[in-house]
Parts: structure tokens; C-alpha cells; sequence
């Protein structure tokens, strides 16, 4: 058998160095792919959120409706590239946040302390729209009718509760489930009428959220409430009044959880409603319970 000269031998070793060298470099493995922490809630545990919700940071954010048809632009204009909601924290998505009730709290009315009323029974609560709506031109601050009698429960939580009082009725300072200290007074002034709006640092599981407490339609203030006093359970916040809403004397009691990052000491206080600043919070999920009623 006749050997290949070396001539032959060097041209196949250069042709197989030259394949051996145009193969692709497969290069490091991609990444793993981990969940976003401000999606999980203490220990790891995947936020609590009510039905047909998803946590989004510190709120739970509504799906739509089985069968709703996508905007324009479809789940993109949803939840953007790589699956970020759209907006991000601008004012679209921020718009339609509300952190719902837990789970483990009670859904009734009759479970839980309010700001007025007898510390045995809760008080009566309203449905209450502008007069003029069914005109078609609501006013900011125009007369307001009761629709229907007063009620053992509330018609909605979503944005607050409507409470029956009567003029002048004492409007106490509460402690809410978890609190840390005495409540602030962060804001007196027109919001709903003359509003009072307190602070109260609560714990929940490993960290600390504040929680801003809106009384509106008061009479008037009481003594010596202003913005940076600090009050305890039972303190004298103001009297029911009609301000605001001309023709009907009630309480308007709403929760809002303060967003993180968020600072009051340099905000306008009159943003305290704005969805950049704060989140509208079930009550039910920081009211104090009320004596004998338990989770």
C-alpha cells in the first residue's frame, strides 16, 4: 500500500483545522429566568390578592372581564415588552389600582370600629350621588342626595364609605389594626369639604406601611387639630358636617396606603388622593375590630 506523500498529508490536516475552526461557539448558558420580588409577599410567599386580581409592588391590580376584548394594540398595550404593564407607574395603570380586602378578614360591616357611631353598634351607611347627575352635569361640590334609606352595610368599599351622622356628631381618632404609635395629622383643608386626613404607621408581617385615613365633610375640625399633631385612639377629629356636599350630613371615611418611595414631607398636600402617591385600600383590611368580634 503505496503511504500518501507529505504533501497530501499536510493539505488534509489544513482543511481539517479550518473546519474545526468554523464551528460556532456555543457560549455561556442563558441566564435563569426569576420571578420579581416586589411581586411576592413575606418569606417568599406570592402576594395575597382577592379573586380575579394580580399583585402589582404593593397593590392588586384587576384583570378584565372574562371575554372583554383587548384594547388596541392587543396584550402588548396591556402589559408592553417583556411582559411589563403598560405604563409602568404612570397614571393609566395607576388609575385602576385598589388593594382589595384580605381574605382573612371579615367582610361585614358589624365586625369592625368606626370613627363615630355607639362602640356597640356600627353606624348606618349611605349611597349618596350628585343631585344634578341625572341632569348630566355633576358638580364638584353641588348638592348630594341619599338614595334609599341608611343601610347596616355599605354599598361599596371601593373608594371609601358614606357614613350617616348627624350635625355636629363627635368624629373620633382611630388606631388601626397594627398600628405603631399615634396617628398624624398630615392635612387639614378642603378635599371632600373640610377633610381631615391622618397617618398611622401599621405593621404587616416584616415591614411597616403607612396608611393615610381621609374624614371628609366636616363641620369643622376639632381643637387643636392640625397638620403635625399627634393623636391617640379616641382624640377628637372633627364633627360632622355637610361641607362639600350641601343638603346631606355625613362622614366620608376612605383609606389609602402610601406608595413607597413616597414622601409626605414633600408633597403637596393636596395630592394626597393622586394615584402616584397613594393607593385606595379596602378599609376592612386595617379598621380596628371591633370589641368581641373576632377574625
Amino acid at each position: 500500500m503505496v503511504s500518501p506523500s507529505p504533501l497530501v498529508r499536510g493539505a488534509a490536516a489544513s482543511a481539517l483545522v479550518l473546519a474545526l475552526g468554523g464551528l460556532d461557539d456555543p457560549g455561556p448558558p442563558p441566564p435563569a429566568v426569576v420571578p420579581p420580588a416586589a411581586a411576592r409577599g413575606g418569606a417568599g410567599a406570592a402576594a395575597l390578592c382577592g379573586p380575579r386580581t394580580v399583585p402589582e409592588g404593593a397593590a392588586c391590580v384587576p384583570l378584565p372581564a372574562p371575554g372583554a376584548p383587548l384594547p388596541e394594540g392587543g396584550a402588548a398595550a396591556l402589559y408592553g415588552p417583556a411582559g411589563a404593564r403598560a405604563g409602568g407607574a404612570g397614571a393609566r395603570s395607576q388609575a385602576h389600582e385598589r388593594i382589595p380586602r384580605r381574605p382573612e378578614r371579615p367582610a361585614s360591616a358589624a365586625a369592625y370600629a368606626f370613627p363615630l357611631g355607639a362602640p356597640d353598634q356600627p353606624p348606618a351607611f349611605l349611597l349618596v350621588e350628585d343631585a344634578a347627575s341625572q341632569a348630566g352635569a355633576p358638580l364638584p361640590a353641588g348638592p348630594v342626595a341619599a338614595v334609599g334609606a341608611a343601610r347596616p352595610e355599605p354599598p361599596s368599599w371601593a373608594g371609601g364609605v358614606e357614613l350617616a351622622a348627624a350635625r355636629g356628631e363627635r368624629v373620633a381618632a382611630l388606631k388601626l389594626d397594627g398600628q405603631e404609635g399615634k396617628a398624624e395629622v398630615v392635612f387639614v383643608g378642603e378635599l371632600s369639604g373640610i377633610t381631615v386626613a391622618t397617618a398611622h404607621d401599621v405593621r404587616e408581617v416584616d415591614r411597616v406601611r403607612r396608611y393615610i385615613l381621609l374624614h371628609g365633610h366636616l363641620d369643622r375640625p376639632g381643637p387643636g387639630v392640625v397638620a403635625g399633631a399627634r393623636l391617640d385612639a379616641g382624640d377628637v377629629i372633627g364633627y360632622a358636617g355637610e361641607t362639600g356636599s350641601t343638603g346631606l350630613v355625613r362622614l366620608h371615611l376612605e383609606a389609602r396606603q402610601l406608595r413607597e418611595g413616597a414622601r409626605l414631607s414633600d408633597l403637596d398636600p393636596k395630592r394626597l388622593t393622586d394615584a402616584a402617591v397613594t393607593v385606595p385600600c379596602d378599609l376592612r383590611n386595617v379598621l380596628p375590630l371591633r370589641q368581641g368580634a373576632s377574625l
